[in-house]
């Protein structure tokens, strides 16, 4: 039964391979999921370089509109799963693609 569970679970949400700029978010708008983001956020020190209220220190600002790698929930995923050239590290072997886009509904909820 648990193996049942994951497939369906994985099959609700697109691989990263198949991520475009446009993937929309499928847990936006979803309040619970952008509290379990928040916690996410907290739990794997996001804040150690992007701040708890998400305006950047070591990291970039999280909350305004001037994003290097894109901030479209599609591109917000893809940057937490990948990783950049420039610091961040790829978390797609540390999170589950549904927790990814925890972290997105999070920040998509605190965006200016």
């Amino acid at each position: 039964m648990k193996h049942l569970v994951l497939v369906f679970a994985l099959a609700a949400t697109p691989a990263v391979a198949q991520m475009t700029a446009e993937t929309p978010n499928p847990l936006a708008g979803k309040v619970e999921a952008a509290e379990a983001g928040h916690a996410l956020f907290g739990q794997m020190n996001c804040a150690g370089c992007h701040a708890y209220d998400l305006t950047g220190g070591m990291g970039p600002d999280l909350t305004d509109n001037s994003w290097q790698y894109g901030g479209k929930p599609g591109e917000v995923y893809h940057t937490i799963a990948e990783g950049t050239p420039r610091g961040m590290p790829a978390w797609k072997d540390k999170m589950t693609p549904d927790e990814i886009w925890q972290v997105v509904s999070y920040i998509q909820s605190k965006k200016q």
